[in-house]
Formats: structure tokens, sequence, C-alpha cells
């Protein structure tokens, strides 16, 4: 999950009140922020991966006020609409086919901690929501130096002419890509046939970016900088939506007013930050039943307000405003978590269940927890992913042929539209999102996967696997056997191996692994191929395979 530092001094200024750690710590036990550290010069917080608005220092600020009833409901952002145009090429298309974009106007950042802060949330997101910017990519520019309307396109690489970032001399785009440190990084996601870059530009054919690579010399963003206009690039236009809020939201709560921008696509036109709150509405009877105590309707719409939403009493229906940056609402069982989470979960209480029953482990819990802990004692440390994903997440994203799965009837995301059939995808996207980290990386997952299969009456049935990858600069399908080997002769399993060939694996370094006698299960060495349009830049082998049952189970 990730880590956000803050300046201590920049944080009490924010907040207004100097908190101590033991006042903090209690605050913070009515949100999902835990306080990492608590220093004389810095502040670090761990927050969950569904709430990215809190990447932003004044995310957490805006949550703590809340929390403390200094500010209650809907922030208020000063709001201007459609400032001016975003045109959309037809040839960008092909390369990254999505941008937004918004303009911040009179914001303080007139400290250096305040932009660092601001950039260090940028790179949090990049690495996260943004699969290491290959999803979403935002680019930030002082608007002092840029004259409007903006233009998206794609031009050829050796026709594009300007300074990037941190240089002197004006490059070619060809040349940036090879010679500089964030080309040849990044080069990999925007690679295409036709040797075309995506370029924001502003009317007078000034360069602003070439995403999701480097920004312009031209509009480096320096302290003391009040007009900011932002720009989001990817593949995925929910998700570049969903930071170019985060990112707008942080900008206003340091007295930014947010000027929307209307984004022209080739026969369609959209306007970025969306001006207005979307609603759900739900009972208090729901949310009395899934938090599991009574509530009044006033004590509900309090706490909703105090978590920084607008609740209301309307028809006997609890209807909630859901500002842009808080894309983890998806249904209203989270509403009801959200009520829960501000009540204060160690509030609750507990209460036996009314059955005539003692529990125990189920046996495919306890293979389960002895192979974690297996796999721990070889030096693996253990991930955990959604069974809710995408198809291309499980399937093009990572090589796999396409296959059936199980589909959501109606998905409120494009992300979480089918259940997902095999854990390798989510080890080797997790592998995709910590290249930054050093090697050797060792990863298992034990979950559970859905199997389309006509013989049940659902049509499908969920199995328990347990998958690892083992990347480093030398590994090789012998490393990931002979890990493999150790954990079932340490649970007293026989395995047989075979030849066998199988998406993303490496043809002639993969094998079919038979245990307890008919559960099938795949170890191999991932194809390079796949490995580089991931931005992996070391081999990856893997295995995965349905938990066995072990003799003494019971």
């Amino acid at each position: 999950m990730p880590i956000i530092s803050a300046n201590r001094k920049e944080f009490s200024k924010l907040l207004g009140i100097d908190l101590s750690q033991e006042e903090l710590i209690s605050i913070l036990d009515y949100s999902k922020v835990n306080l990492e550290s608590f220093g004389e010069r810095e502040i670090e917080f761990e927050v969950t991966s569904d709430r990215m608005d809190l990447v932003t220092i004044e995310g957490i600020i805006r949550m703590i006020k809340g929390l403390m009833e200094i500010e209650l409901g809907l922030p208020r952002y000063p709001l201007r609409r459609k400032a001016f145009e975003v045109r959309v090429t037809e040839r960008v298309k092909k390369v990254r086919p999505y941008v937004v974009a918004a303009l911040i106007k009179g914001a303080d950042l007139s400290t250096e901690e305040s932009l660092i802060g601001l950039i260090e949330a940028q790179e949090k997101i990049h690495d996260t929501l943004g699969r290491k910017r290959r999803r979403v990519a935002i680019g930030l520019h002082d608007f002092s130096k840029i004259v409007p309307p903006i233009i998206y396109d794609a031009r050829p690489d050796n026709e594009v002419i300007f300074t990037p970032l941190g240089e002197y001399i004006e490059m070619t785009a060809k040349e940036i890509l090879k010679q500089t440190d964030k080309g040849r990084e990044y080069a990999h996601i925007i690679e295409n046939p036709d040797n075309l870059v995506p370029l924001i530009l502003d009317s007078r054919d000034k360069v602003l970016s070439l995403p999701p690579i480097i920004n312009s010399e031209l509009t480096r963003l320096t302290p003391g900088r009040k007009d900011i206009f932002i720009d989001v690039t990817g593949t995925d236009l929910k998700a570049i939506s969903y930071a170019l809020e985060i990112i707008a939201a942080a900008l206003a709560e340091r007295g930014g007013e947010i000027n929307t921008l209307e984004v022209k696509y080739p026969g369609r036109e959209i306007e970025t930050p969306k001006p207005k709150p979307y609603k759900m509405a739900t009972s208090s009877e729901f949310i009395g039943m899934m938090v599991g105590i009574s509530l009044r309707d006033d004590d509900i719409t309090h706490l909703l307000n105090k978590a920084r939403l607008n609740a209301e009493i309307i028809n006997s229906r609890v209807e909630v405003s859901i500002p842009g940056y808080r894309a983890d609402f998806l249904h209203p069982v989270d509403i009801a978590e959200e009520v829960a989470t501000t009540y204060g979960l160690n509030n609750l209480g507990y209460e036996l269940p009314n059955i005539m029953t003692i529990g125990k482990k189920h046996p495919r819990e306890k293979v389960s927890a002895i192979m974690r802990t297996l796999m721990i004692g070889m030096g693996y440390q253990e991930i955990l992913n959604y069974v809710m994903t995408s198809k291309q997440a499980i399937f093009s994203f990572v090589g796999r042929k396409e296959r059936p799965v199980v589909q959501i009837a109606n998905p409120i995301s494009e992300n979480y539209s089918v259940l997902r059939d095999s854990l390798i995808p989510g080890l080797l996207h997790f592998l995709a999102a910590n290249t930054h980290a050093k090697y050797p990386q060792k990863i298992f997952e034990i979950g559970d996967v859905i199997i389309v299969d006509k013989g049940y009456e659902t049509r499908a049935r969920d199995e328990r696997r347990i998958a690892a990858a083992f990347a480093d600069y030398s590994v090789g399908f012998e490393d990931i056997y002979s890990h493999l080997k150790a954990l079932l002769n340490n649970l007293g399993v026989q395995m047989n191996v075979g030849p066998y060939e199988e998406e993303p694996f490496l043809s002639g370094r993969c094998a079919l692994a038979t245990i307890s006698g008919s559960l099938k299960g795949i170890i191999g060495e991932v194809d390079p191929d796949v490995l580089i349009r991931l931005g992996i830049s070391v081999p990856v082998a893997m295995f995965e395979m349905p938990l066995p049952r072990l003799k003494n189970e019971c």
C-alpha cells in the first residue's frame, strides 16, 4: 500500500493545528489511514489502495478536517467552467488515445515543500493507478508560459524538436527517447510501427509535453507559480479522469480555482474535470444491516458529512453526493462501509452468532496456512490481488489468449468486469508496478480463481490456487522448479512433470506439473516479449497450481 510522506511544518500549516502523535493516531482510528512514523521533520502515512485521493497530503488534510468537524460535507471549491479547449487529433488514437486536462488558478505553491509534495503525489499515482505511466501519466505545467487552446497530437519522432525538462539543448523526440533517462525507461510504452510520438502543444505549436515520457523545459514548475495547467494522458479514460480529479482537488485545497476545460475528440466532446458530483442512494435500513447497529437518519447523514460527502434524507432514502476524486464507491455497500469507518470500527463491538456449533478451520485454509509459511520460509513475499478484474488485465496485457471467463452482468467499471481465471496476471502486474524496487523479487499469492465449468449448476466453480514469481537478473526454469519441488516435498506430495506449451510462457521452457494424481499446474519462464511490454527488464520464472489435498486433512 502507498506510503505518503509530508513535511510536518507544511502539514500543520495546511491543517491549521499542530497535532501531537497521540492526537493524530486517535483521529486516524476513524479512517483507513495508518500513521507509519512521526518525526520532528516528517510524518509518514500508509493509505489503502482504494483511497487514491489520499496519496496527496492535501487529501489527507481534507479527510482529517472532516473527522475533526473543522469542515463538513463536500468541499466547496471555486469553479469556472470551460475556460478554453483541448483539441484531440485523429492521429493520436493509434499511440495514446485519451487525454483530459484542467487549469487551476491561484493555488498556493509558495514553498519548496509544497511543490515537492505535489510531485511526489504525481509519482505515487504513476506507480499505482498509472501502472508505471502505461495506463496514466500526469503533466504539470506553468500556465504563464502557455497560450491556449491546447492541441493533443501525434507526429513522427524525428520531426519533433524541443528542450526536455532538465536539459539545456533542444533535441528531437527520437533523441529524447534514446538518450535521456526518462526516455530509455518509458519509450517502450509508446512504441509503434509509424514511430509517432504523442504531444501536448499550445496554439503556437510549442511542445509542452511528450507524454508519458517527459515535459518541456518551457513549462517547468517552480515555487511561487499560482496558475497550473494539468494534462493527464493514458489508455483508460476513466482512470485518467480519476487521476485528474485527485490532482485538481489537491490544488484547490491550496486555494486554487478549478477551471474546467472542453476536451474535443473527433466526434464527441467532454468537460473535465466533472463540474458536479455524482449521486448514489440507499436506505438507512440497509446501512444498519450492513454496519450491524441501529443508527438514526440524522446520525447517518452526520457521519457521511464527516467523511466529506454530502448526505440528506429524501423520501426515506439516504442520498449521497460523491466527488469525482472518490472512485471507490461502486455499490451502496460502500456507503455503509463509509458510515462504519467514520463511526469507528473499534466502537462497533461484537456478538457471538446464535448457532449451536463450534467453528474450526476449513481443510483448505489449513493447507493454505502451511503453504504460506513454507513460501515465506523460502524468502517469498505474499501479495493479494482482487478477484474482480478486466479482460485486458488477464489476457492481452500479459500475452494470454482469451478464453471464456465469468463476466459481471452490469459492471460499474470496466476495470472490474470479469472474475480472474488465473493468479499469474496479477503477479506480473505487481512486478511491472515495482520495477523501481531492487532485485531479486520473489512474490507469491494464495487465492481463489473462478473457472467456467458447465458441469456445475452455476456454470462456474471456484478453485484455490497458489502461484509464485521469481524475478532477477539471472533466473530460469530450474530455479522456480526447485522451489516448487521443495514446497511439495515438505508437504509430502509427489509431482510429475512433462513438456507443455502455454501463454505467457516461453516455448520450450514450460512444463505441466501433475500432483495428487489429477491436479495440474504449470511451471515456466515468461516470454521476454511479454516482459518488455509490461516494462519488466529482468527474466521472470513462475508457477501456478491448485492447492493439493494432504493425507492428514480432516
